[in-house]
């Protein structure tokens, strides 16, 4: 059983037979040039010049007007082909008619038009394209033998015949050449539609990945980069072409050095204040060093820190179990001897006062124990949709009874809306005005603000918390959210460090942001739309 093999038709089966239109109108010119150059004495068309002119003239003027037909009509090439083809066989029969029958150098011009209908009419077509020229050929050839002097010879009706013959071997030869320049013209339009498949997905999943990707070239120019890399940056509309450091002068200086040192440890910086802190790594594609491009990754440390989080609160909580047992029990046993040698009446006023100090310490040991046991037991996050402006009306009224005489100003707009664990911001907010009205108080003020809003540059929803103290110094910054950090004596350390675990745990970055007067502390929310 055989299986025909169909060829659509395509853009270069029309620019096939545009090439042929053009050497139509070019035949159809010269045949009518060669008669007119000398009319007394006509190289062509002697046995009938009328017929010869007249036939030259409606060639010429159809091959115009298939011209004209071909530009504005750009389908239907192969139904085009075979009309135009048609009247090519009967225009050069009837110049060969006028010319006193068949001659070596017009049968030849049935040569390439049977060669032309073959390559251009794929299947049945070309072959009967042949069989017409054959015939006309033969019967040409017929009639001049009887309607002339011409004898009956068989030299003539052989050459006839081999010119027939002729026709179908160029006709199949054609068709076979056809044949294959279709089949691969068919497998270049298969691969090249997979290879812009296969491009469309490797860039969509180029753009849905969380890694930051770019490329640039030798030049150091942007080549290629994604939405994670954008957002990751914090950079709003980006255009290929640019200079690597007029994106980001950090990496393109992190990209220098590793081409000086292919080891080199991977760079981990901050592109702005509010963003995640980034690590980048550098890859050569290709083995041309001198011309080869660099894929750059950006990785959100953040998320990285998030995955180890599970392991360390696993071994946090085995630690905290020891802590329970080991330091509370004896804590509660100090604690409780040094209230009953309080309520002694032979301690003397100075002895009193050590043992106030001991019951300060033993709340402040009590109370750090606290936080570390609550950030072993910390569940997992149960984010929902949030409208801010609402969630934080009701967590005013929650709170004002613990603001006595100070101030908190929120200010936020009405269609915020944010993707976060209630208890969880709950707890991080508590903690954040709660110290912001502890610093306040240090330079006089009693007010501590809320903003929030959407960044215009990632679209990303913050919130703000501002107070009027002294600030932080640059020293301080630098450990600002490490656990245990503090800089007051009764302090534990571990509520800004619990309060930026409790974000990454959401999606969200907690970040210092330095401030003229008093300091800020940045919440960024993860896009509302994007589950976490």
């Amino acid at each position: 059983m055989t299986t025909k093999t169909h060829f659509p038709e395509s853009h270069d089966d029309w620019r096939l037979l545009r090439v042929y239109v053009y050497y139509r109108l070019v035949l159809a010119s010269l045949l009518l040039s060669l008669f007119t150059l000398s009319p007394s004495s006509p190289l062509l068309g002697f046995e009938n010049p009328k017929l010869f002119l007249y036939s030259s003239i409606l060639y010429l003027a159809l091959t115009c007007v298939s011209l004209i037909i071909n530009q504005k009509i750009k389908t239907h090439s192969r139904l085009q082909a075979f009309i135009f083809i048609i009247i090519d066989i009967l225009a050069i029969t009837l110049v060969m008619h006028a010319n006193g029958g068949p001659t070596p150098q017009l049968s030849m011009l049935y040569l390439v038009m049977v060669a032309a209908g073959n390559i251009l009419l794929p299947g049945k077509q070309g072959p009967m394209i042949a069989a017409v020229a054959a015939l006309a050929v033969l019967y040409e050839q017929f009639y001049f033998i009887l309607t002339t002097s011409q004898s009956f010879s068989s030299v003539n009706i052989g050459q006839a015949s081999l010119l027939g013959l002729s026709f179908f071997a160029v006709a199949l030869f054609s068709q076979l050449i056809s044949h294959r320049f279709r089949q691969m013209e068919a497998l270049a339009l298969q691969r090249s539609i997979e290879v812009e498949n296969l491009q469309r997905l490797n860039e969509q999943i180029i753009d849905r990945m969380h890694t930051g990707i770019l490329v640039v070239n030798e030049e150091r120019q942007l080549l290629l980069f994604n939405a994670a890399s954008r957002h990751l940056l914090g950079l709003g509309h980006t255009f290929i072409g640019i200079a690597l450091k007029d994106l980001s002068s950090t990496i393109d200086a992190g990209l220098l050095a590793w081409r000086q040192n292919l080891m080199m440890r991977p760079l981990v910086f901050k592109n702005q204040p509010g963003y995640p802190e980034i690590n980048v790594s550098y890859m050569q594609l290709g083995h041309d060093q001198k011309h080869a491009r660099t894929l750059i990754f950006l990785e959100n440390t953040a998320q990285m820190a998030q995955k180890a989080q599970q392991l360390k609160l696993a071994s946090l909580g085995r630690l905290t179990a020891s802590i329970a047992h080991e330091i509370r029990n004896p804590l509660g046993a100090i604690s409780h001897a040094a209230q009953l040698l309080e309520e002694s009446e032979d301690i003397r006023g100075a002895d009193r006062r050590l043992l106030t100090i001991v019951s300060q310490h033993c709340i402040r040991v009590n109370n750090i124990v606290e936080k570390v046991l609550q950030l072993s037991r910390r569940q997992k996050s149960s984010p929902q949709l949030l409208n801010l402006k609402s969630w934080l009306s009701d967590f005013f009224d929650e709170f004002q009874s613990s603001l006595q005489d100070n101030e908190l100003i929120i200010e936020c707009p009405d269609e915020l809306m944010i993707r976060f664990d209630t208890d969880h911001l709950y707890q991080i907010l508590n903690n954040m005005i709660t110290n912001g009205l502890y610093y306040s108080k240090k330079n006089n003020n009693n007010t501590v603000k809320i903003i929030a809003n959407t960044d215009d540059i990632n679209s990303l929803p913050y919130l703000e918390v501002y107070d009027f103290g002294p600030g932080v110094s640059i020293e301080q910054q630098r450990n600002l959210f490490e656990p245990f950090f503090t800089t007051e004596k009764t302090g534990t350390g571990l509520g800004l460090y619990l309060s930026r675990e409790l974000c990454e745990a959401n999606q969200a970055h907690l970040d210092y942001i330095p401030q003229t007067v008093g300091a800020c502390f940045r919440i960024t929310f993860s896009h509302p739309n994007r589950l976490i």
